[in-house]
């Protein structure tokens, strides 16, 4: 009796230890967009894939189902916008947000059990056209656009069954 009362004792500190939500990325020099400017740097490029990966894992958590974790791998990111084809000085970090420029991230992901194995698992390409309707154009929150396709993501993937 003991023994099991030391090793449930123990089981919060071993779940604590390990992340609920886990997000890797490919090779970020492949992916088609992921940069504020033309200029932007592979460290830049690093710093914008951790500001995606610090939202997934602080906002998943409210959506998965008790004792599971997520194994989330982003393969691409195209964000919304594009260098449009203005001339001068300035063009070159001008990005222009359209809707005929929606958010693209594409995803692998793996739902895990307590017990290790996987509840379900796929590969998602999250596309947003509607994506300007319900953004407000005096935010100015680094990747809003992507964070927002990602939240909806989570929403419909691992809303609660009634």
């Amino acid at each position: 009796m003991k023994t099991l009362v030391a090793v449930l004792a123990l089981l919060p500190a071993v779940a604590a230890a390990e992340p609920r939500v886990e997000v890797k990325f490919g090779d970020l020099d492949k992916f088609t967009d992921l940069r504020v400017s033309i200029t932007t740097t592979r460290r830049d490029r690093e710093g914008l894939a951790a500001e995606l990966r610090s939202h997934i894992e602080r906002e998943a958590p409210h959506y998965l189902p008790p004792a599971t974790r997520l194994d989330v791998t982003i393969t691409d990111v195209d964000m919304a916008g594009e260098y449009g084809p203005i001339t001068g000085p300035v063009s070159r970090d001008l990005r222009v947000v359209r809707d005929v420029y929606p958010p693209c991230v594409d995803l692998d992901f793996r739902l895990l059990r307590a017990d290790g194995s996987v509840e379900r698992s796929g590969r998602r390409e999250l596309r947003d056209p509607g994506f300007l309707l319900g953004s407000s154009p005096h935010t100015d929150q680094l990747l809003r656009h992507e964070k927002g396709l990602l939240d909806g993501w989570l929403q419909k993937e691992f809303k609660p069954a009634r």
